[in-house]
């Protein structure tokens, strides 16, 4: 299963938590614990796409392969197409280095869904949730989802509105989504030719970009619940996790 090419894209400085791919978590860098899981995934050779010397050192401590991409590059998935232009692989995953527990698993079922159904641009994954802590988080996006599986829309916001009326709206879940999207190499080529989207601006979500062009998002809902990192709260959410896993 060895066709993808992982790609971690690497900021060394975020708005809500500076340099937190650098914050330890139990004696280890957010993002050594994300290149982890992604060699683990085994699908294929994983790189990470730094945008500073100082990731590029941190790399060279944990072994993992890295290539420093060009300061003028903004986006992430940007970085991540300078680095798959240099691999010859047919998929690229773009695995965000702020997902320090994503489980291997659920990277490889994706990525054999994708691959089955055959007729989608982009591929990600949502955890289904009722807590309303998440639900009314705006680092935590939301994501609607029609019955084949395709992306309706992702939001900060909670999405799709749970009407009072009637009352058996109360028993649909939200779906939050997970950091990472599988592309075909001619869907990362076309969307990083689109220009940058109205609601794209509007959410700060990139994905947005692709539905506004039409592009079909597949989303596989999976049971995951683990923390990503976002926020200072949530390196201790990230602690409390691994004492309860160990």
């Amino acid at each position: 299963m060895k066709r993808c090419l992982i790609v971690i894209p690497a900021r060394l400085n975020s708005r809500r938590l500076p340099q937190k791919l650098l914050r330890k978590i139990n004696s280890r860098p957010v993002l050594e614990w994300t290149w982890r899981a992604a060699v683990k995934a085994n699908l294929g050779p994983v790189v990470i796409a730094a945008d500073s010397k100082k990731i590029m050192s941190l790399c060279e401590n944990m072994g993992a392969k890295a290539v420093l991409t060009g300061a003028h590059i903004k986006s992430g998935t940007d970085r991540v197409y300078e680095v798959a232009k240099k691999y010859p692989h047919d998929f690229i995953l773009n695995l965000q280095g702020d997902e320090p527990f994503i489980k291997p698993r659920i990277l490889r079922d994706t990525f054999r869904k994708f691959l089955l159904l055959g007729d989608f641009d982009i591929a990600t994954a949502a955890l289904a949730t009722t807590q309303k802590k998440v639900i009314n988080d705006p680092n935590c996006v939301k994501v609607a989802i029609s019955r084949s599986g395709r992306a309706v829309y992702f939001s900060r916001h909670p999405v799709p509105y749970h009407h009072e009326l009637p009352v058996k709206t109360s028993k649909f879940p939200y779906y939050k989504h997970i950091g990472f999207y599988f592309y075909t190499r001619n869907s990362l080529s076309k969307f990083v030719r689109l220009r940058q989207s109205h609601l794209e601006k509007l959410e700060r979500l990139e994905q947005l970009r692709a539905i506004e062009n039409g592009m079909n998002i597949f989303v596989n809902v999976v049971k995951y619940d683990a923390p990503s990192i976002d926020s200072s709260k949530d390196l201790t959410k990230a602690r409390k996790y691994l004492k309860k896993r160990k």
